[in-house]
């Protein structure tokens, strides 16, 4: 208790210098705490599954003239096959469709916007999902659903929904035949509330089943042992032969993706983010920590008195040390409960940057990236320093206080003016490039665009309802947005070589609505009429006189080539290369429709969809903003660029509060010799030279080491894109004395009080 006693009246009594620890602390524990759970968080996708080690989902990997691209979405049939071929290795299989991300269900009324997927029989008990109530054999049947408990909650008040009926989009009524277990927030299925019977796509015709084509199915399948997999995939040839077969351009093979890998192999995220991420939060945690000892060292030489009583009053080295310990723990304590209130305060933008929840980021499963941060500066932010100083005779505390040696503090300095180098080298680098990637021209722009996908009974009378309203200035539609990738078609070359396309359906509207630029030609306006773009001509190689070939898929023929467009990006361009397109005609005002809205577009999107619901009330026809989906689009770069800008105040907020603080120690320890300088005729800047000497040897080095490091993992970051900016190493210097000069400036702004002050005052206070 009385160890309790003094460390209170301690921290009491140096209430700024603890400030500075709290504050420092609190950031930076959060920031990393942060990030490290996130990571960890992504590292556990997928685990959620019941024996999740024996969970694969079926790859295609594509081989067309030597261009080899793997896909996820596989063939309908593939599934069953493996099934059938590998009956000892193979425990079930199940086949999904996930197209049906935010569709619209009303259960009278009332909409409700979901995802929804379609699943078979086996669903269940191949992921591993349990199921709460009903028969997973009635996904048999077409017109069928199994519902989320959370649905439960939302749209029946938790009453019983079996045999309750829920329509989807207005149009398609569906019967619940059971409800099962929400998937949890680390699954990539996390959101899907609904499950349609694979039945209802067979009877609907919502995709194409066989091995010719369709490639839009997921699959899964589980082993009754995981080694089981490097069996199929080396036996998987032969399956392919018998019903895919032989081609000589065009090849075929099946691989077997553990489903913890899916994120990681399919693309939605990637190694190399978590590691520069893990590389950002362990810096951070690094310069919190050493600030933390630096701050609190620094202090030991004002605090060396009250040491040296507490032994000469029978404290051994033991008393001392846990008394360290327990104020480390206190202030730690109150930093957490600050890092509490930021998290509630701040819940919903922190949940926004990370796209998890805040309970799905400290769940049991990711508690303990948490505690390791907590573990990690309690244990050497307050250990080391604690050790220290437990270990040295009152006489040795007494002395170095007046020597005023500075050696320990020297590297933990090197530290942090390195951390902040690196971090803000590395933040340069990612704000020019992520400028680069969010600014590039798609070709188009999307604002004041309202899109919504739907498909009328009389197309022509929608079209013309809808552009007559007063807020409404043209209108167009295709078979997809010029967003995400569109869909791929064969196109048969003069040499007979078959190659992948992308390919757009649009009405005669659609090219002049968005304003794609033509390079030669004319638009299309009946059937039978293409347009293609410069990448088009480049693989087929008819750069040369393009207007009037024809389009062809073997002995189909898609049309005569009326007009070609300059190159513009099909998918992201981010990660995407420009890929060959072709346009068709389609005369319906349906699928994709696109209005361009006059301003305010808000106001007047509001207004849209209300008119559209008494309009259309046969369709679930909701309209969003075209210019939201490409700023969603652009997400993983914004995202990581805001988490480097964050990771850049904290470390800089971090160091300078330890670099005062040193400053602050030296100021103290050297008073009296600054004072004989100047009475011996030394002027304000000799002095000012003199504090900033020792701290420029430290930083010059650190700094150097940092944007080195920066250039290393700036490069590795931007590996991922398609398209980089020029990033010369000119910037780089910039950078760095940038930094130096922030260091240097702080240094001589809180050294020019004593510096321009009376000698006499600190001869007489010495």
């Amino acid at each position: 208790m009385k160890s309790l006693y003094y460390v209170t009246q301690t921290l009491l009594h140096s209430r700024s210098s603890n400030l500075i620890k709290i504050i420092s602390l609190t950031l930076g524990v959060t920031v990393s705490i942060l990030i490290f759970a996130r990571q960890a968080f992504e590292l556990n996708y997928d685990t959620c599954y019941e024996d999740y080690e024996r969970l694969y989902i079926i790859k295609n990997i594509y081989s067309l003239n030597e261009k080899i691209t793997e896909s996820h979405n596989t063939y309908g049939p593939v599934a069953a096959a493996i099934a059938d071929a590998f009956p000892e290795e193979v425990e079930s299989v199940t086949v999904t469709q996930q197209w049906f991300a935010n569709t619209g269900w009303y259960k009278d009324d009332s909409r409700f916007a979901c995802n929804a997927m379609t699943g078979d029989s086996c669903f269940f008990s191949t992921l591993g999902i349990r199921l709460l109530a009903g028969n997973p054999n009635e996904l048999t049947n077409p017109d069928v659903i199994f519902i989320s408990r959370d649905m439960v909650r939302e749209v029946f008040a938790d009453q019983n929904p079996i045999g309750q009926m829920l329509k989807m989009n207005r149009e398609l009524p569906m019967t619940v035949k059971g409800v099962f277990e929400d998937f949890p927030e680390n699954s990539s299925l996390y959101g899907t509330q609904i499950v349609i019977s694979l039945a209802s796509s067979f009877k609907h015709d919502w995709g194409y089943w066989g091995w010719d084509g369709g490639d839009g199915y997921t699959s899964f399948v589980r082993l009754r042992h995981a080694e089981d997999a490097e069996r199929i995939i080396a036996r998987s040839p032969e399956l392919v032969k018998r019903f895919f077969g032989d081609y000589p351009d065009f090849k075929l093979a099946i691989g077997l993706t553990p489903v913890k890998n899916f994120r990681m192999d399919d693309g939605v995220s990637s190694m190399r983010i978590v590691w520069i991420l893990l590389t950002l939060a362990t810096t951070i945690l690094f310069i919190v920590t050493l600030n933390y000892i630096l701050i609190s060292i620094s202090s030991m030489s004002r605090r060396a008195k009250s040491i040296g009583v507490h032994k000469c009053n029978g404290a051994d080295g033991s008393t001392i040390f846990s008394m360290f310990i327990l104020e480390t723990a206190i202030i730690l304590l109150v930093s957490l409960g600050c890092m509490a209130l930021l998290l509630v305060n701040f819940q919903e933008p922190i949940e926004d940057l990370l796209n998890v929840t805040l309970a799905g980021l400290f769940g049991w499963e990711n508690i303990w990236a948490s505690l390791c941060v907590i573990g990690f500066l309690f244990v050497v932010g307050g250990v080391l320093p604690g050790h220290v100083f437990s270990r040295i005779p009152v006489t040795q505390v007494f002395r170095r206080y007046t020597e005023g040696k500075k050696g320990w503090k020297h590297p933990l300095l090197f530290v942090q003016f390195c951390g902040v180098a690196f971090i803000f080298g590395l933040l340069g680098v990612v704000l020019l490039q992520s400028r680069h990637v969010t600014t590039r021209d798609r070709g188009f722009d999307p604002a004041g665009i309202a899109v919504a996908y739907t498909s009328f009974a009389n197309s022509e009378n929608a079209r013309s309802t809808l552009v007559n309203l007063p807020y409404v200035e043209s209108a167009a539609s295709g078979s997809d947005m010029i967003l995400g990738g569109l869909s791929g078609e064969f196109v048969t070359t003069d040499a007979g070589k078959d190659y992948s396309m992308r390919w757009l359906r649009v009405d005669k509207d659609y090219v002049p609505f968005l304003g794609l630029k033509f390079k030669e030609g004319r638009n299309l306006t009946k059937a039978n009429e293409v347009l293609v773009n410069e990448k088009f001509l480049e693989v087929m190689r008819w750069e040369e006189n393009p207007i009037g070939r024809q389009v062809r898929n073997q002995e189909e023929i898609y049309g005569t080539i009326v007009g070609v467009l300059k190159d513009f990006p099909t998918a992201d361009p981010a990660y995407v290369a420009t890929q060959p397109l072709f346009i068709t005609y389609t005369p319906h005002f349906n699928y994709t429709v696109m209005l361009r809205l006059k301003e305010p577009f808000d106001d007047n999107l509001h207004r849209l969809n209300e008119d559209s619901r008494e309009v259309f009330p046969q369709n679930d026809l909701i309209f969003t903003s075209y210019k939201d989906k490409v700023d969603f689009q652009k997400r993983s770069v914004t995202d990581f660029r805001n988490a480097t800008i964050l990771a850049a105040i904290t470390i800089l907020f971090i160091t300078l509060m330890g670099l005062i603080g040193y400053i602050n120690d030296e100021m103290q320890h050297r008073s009296k010799e600054i004072a004989i300088r100047k009475v011996n005729g030394a002027d304000a800047i000799s002095i000012l030279m003199l504090l900033s000497k020792d701290v420029f040897r430290i930083s010059m080095p650190a700094v150097i080491i940092g944007i080195i490091g920066a250039w290393y993992v700036g490069n590795m970051w931007r590996e991922q894109f398609i398209d980089t900016a020029a990033f010369p190493l000119i910037y780089y210097i910039l950078i760095a004395l940038g930094v130096l000069g922030i260091i240097i400036g702080c240094v001589i702004w809180r050294s020019w009080q004593i510096a321009d002050e009376n000698p006499v005052k600190s001869i007489k206070s010495e």
